[in-house]
Formats: structure tokens, C-alpha cells, sequence
């Protein structure tokens, strides 16, 4: 991991926490180039993945932000799993998940089997979404909630 920092002098230096040494953009190339060797190749799939997953999931809860304001019920559920699954088609498109076909790739399930009589008493909408990346070649799965309007004043 390479942290980015200003030296004294202003200009930019990296600081490299393996070696515990700050060192100037040329070096920190090298110095990068030589740890993807000596490092597991795992160690860079799995930080993109779960970079990857932490973007879609922020992505998709400012998507659905709109929840908040909407009954708790089917129709609410039906918008959501429509908008969730239009930009997951866009991902797929874009080429990052595997699969030839969508179904291969991704899956949104927000309906009745998610949530709890709690959930809905509650106003929480809570969809399962599963997503096969090209890396680590896995299906990975992910819960997303938000509130909505059926959620009851303290």
C-alpha cells in the first residue's frame, strides 16, 4: 500500500509503509513494480474487490435514496429492484462482472422473503443483491436497507 503525501519542500513524495520510508514519484514506480512481484497476486484481487464492493454499494444506496420517501410494499419493492438491476446491466455491459448473460452475472432479490414483519412495521426495505466480478471469479453477496416512508415517528 502506497500512501501520498507533500513533503516539507512541497514537492510530492510517497510513503511506503513496508519499508517505512518516504521516497520521490520515480523511486515509488520502482518500488511499486518491484512489491506486485514479490507480493501474492491475491493481495491486489482482493483489495480491488473490495474497493469494487464498496463503490457499487455506495452507488446503489444513493440509487435508491428515493425509498425514503415511498410506502413500504410491492410496488416500492418492484421500483427498487428495477433500478438496482438497470445499473447492474450497466456494470455488465461495461464488462465487470462474468457471465455471458445478466442472469449469469448478477441477481437482486427485494420482495417479501427479505424482510421480517419487524422490517416492514419499521419502514427498513432491505434487497439482496449478489454479483459475480471478474475478480476473485466468485459470487459475492451483499445486503443494501433503507428506510422509507412507512417508518413509524419516535
Amino acid at each position: 500500500m502506497v500512501v501520498n503525501h507533500q513533503s516539507p519542500a512541497g514537492e510530492p513524495v510517497d510513503w511506503f509503509p513496508f519499508f517505512g520510508a518516504q521516497v520521490s514519484k520515480p523511486m515509488s514506480k520502482l518500488l511499486s513494480t518491484a512489491l506486485r512481484l514479490i507480493l501474492p497476486r491475491r493481495y491486489y484481487v482482493a483489495h480491488w474487490t473490495q474497493s469494487y464492493l464498496a463503490w457499487l454499494e455506495r452507488e446503489i444506496d444513493r440509487g435508491t435514496k428515493f425509498a425514503e420517501f415511498e410506502p413500504n410494499g410491492e410496488q416500492l419493492w418492484s421500483n427498487v429492484r428495477r433500478v438496482i438491476e438497470d445499473f447492474l446491466l450497466n456494470e455488465f455491459q461495461r464488462g465487470a462482472y462474468m457471465g455471458n448473460k445478466p442472469e449469469q452475472a448478477f441477481w437482486v432479490k427485494c420482495d417479501r422473503s427479505t424482510m421480517t414483519q419487524n422490517d416492514l412495521d419499521n419502514g427498513r426495505l432491505i434487497c439482496l443483491i449478489g454479483v459475480a466480478p471478474l475478480r476473485p471469479a466468485e459470487f459475492v453477496i451483499f445486503r443494501i436497507g433503507q428506510w422509507t416512508a412507512s417508518k413509524p415517528d419516535p
